[in-house]
């Protein structure tokens, strides 16, 4: 799964984003792929989803970006509502259960669903 805890930047999908958007590669359309099945979000989708749910909840609020990104004004810059509203839905499907998320249901056979869940549903309800 590539996961090291339970946060939304402990895992290798957040690490990636955060290098696309420090470097300033980062579109909504460059991460599209991960979220084209709607009946099913696999685990990369979820890591992203559930990292640009954090990313904007801390880029709204002025904090520079985990990992010692840096600035996270051009982030800022790129959340409309429209676009806050996609990665509440993305994050939701994430959280929705085994049967359509990959990552819940990793979590789950880890045995570290509860943990998982609540910094995830703790990010979402800031969103």
């Amino acid at each position: 799964m590539g996961a090291w805890e339970t946060g939304a930047f402990d895992n290798d999908g957040a690490g990636d984003l955060i290098v696309a958007i420090t470097e300033g590669y980062f579109t909504f359309e460059s991460v599209a792929w991960a979220f084209e099945d709607e009946d099913y979000i696999e685990v990369d989708g979820g890591q992203i989803a559930l990292a640009l749910a954090e990313l904007a909840v801390r880029s709204r609020a002025g904090e520079p970006l985990p990992l010692g990104g840096g600035d996270s004004a051009p982030f800022a810059a790129l959340l409309s509502p429209e676009r806050i509203e996609w990665i509440r839905t993305q994050a939701t499907r994430t959280l929705a259960g085994a049967d359509t998320s990959e990552l819940y249901e990793l979590w789950e056979e880890a045995g570290e669903l509860e943990d998982w869940l609540a910094d995830a549903r703790a990010t979402l309800a800031k969103l």
